[in-house]
């Protein structure tokens, strides 16, 4: 990636870095910002830029209808902020300083894998030859997530960050599990977990297909007469799933916010 900071400067690219790590720095005891050494403000900047974000993004996407260029700029220029920030306060600098990090933490913040510290604190003397397979795999879901108005989310799921070539699933896995929830913009305590009561779980058997969330509205709480009915959000995590040998699934995502149109 150019440049010194570690926060993509493309509208794609910033959109799932921004919707991973803000619901990523709440995970966790203690909660994952405290861990890098963030403050409260800086949590606090973190979420709003998320929100700020969220609240522009579907117009962005809707190039037949809301889509200007001022749009666009205030897209960049959200971007542009955060990157200012981050060199301010060295946020991203943090996560890499940070003792015992892992490869997701590597992973969310676009941070070289070099940086995480091996789980054993040693590196193995040797290879085992044949593969044990009642391991779990670390194979993650890199998906990408796109708003195309109906309450229809299209979803293409990859097993790399860099999102190359055609949506496939792993070897081995037939099934992309997801844990769904609808809420609106203005609500607050979002899931952090895909076990959080209320998500919804299902399967897809394919890696590339569209998703409606027009009936999943349990969450959704009734609006005062008169208010303005704010904008809804997804929370979705991912897993590769195998059907026969559900034991040996994949392990879930972090939760991906996207706005719905």
């Amino acid at each position: 990636m150019p440049g010194s900071t570690n926060i993509p400067r493309s509208i794609k690219g910033y959109n799932t870095f921004i919707n991973v790590t803000t619901p990523y720095l709440i995970t966790g005891v203690p909660q994952k910002y405290l861990q890098f050494g963030w403050t409260a403000a800086n949590l606090s900047f973190w979420q709003g830029q998320q929100t700020s974000w969220n609240l522009l993004y579907p117009s962005y996407l809707n190039k037949k209808g809301t889509y200007t260029t001022d749009i666009k700029n205030d897209l960049r220029n959200i971007i542009k902020s955060t990157i200012a920030y981050d060199k301010t306060n060295k946020l991203i600098l943090k996560v890499k300083a940070t003792a015992g990090l892992t490869s997701l933490n590597c992973s969310n913040f676009n941070i070289p894998e070099v940086y995480a510290e091996p789980a054993t604190g040693a590196h193995p003397m040797t290879k085992t030859k044949i593969a044990d397979k009642t391991i779990i795999t670390e194979e993650l879901v890199y998906p990408e997530i796109k708003p195309i108005g109906g309450g229809m989310l299209h979803i293409k799921a990859y097993c790399e960050k860099k999102q190359s070539g055609r949506p496939h699933k792993p070897e081995g896995y037939d099934e992309l599990e997801y844990a769904i929830g609808v809420f609106y913009s203005t609500a607050t305590g979002l899931p952090v977990s895909p076990d959080d009561a209320r998500l919804t779980k299902d399967y897809s058997s394919k890696s590339n297909f569209k998703l409606l969330t027009s009936a999943i509205t349990a969450n959704l709480t009734a609006i005062a007469a008169g208010s303005a009915t704010p904008l809804k959000e997804a929370v979705i995590f991912f897993r590769w799933a195998k059907s026969k040998h559900p034991t040996l699934d994949g392990p879930w995502s972090v939760a991906f916010t996207t706005p719905i149109l």
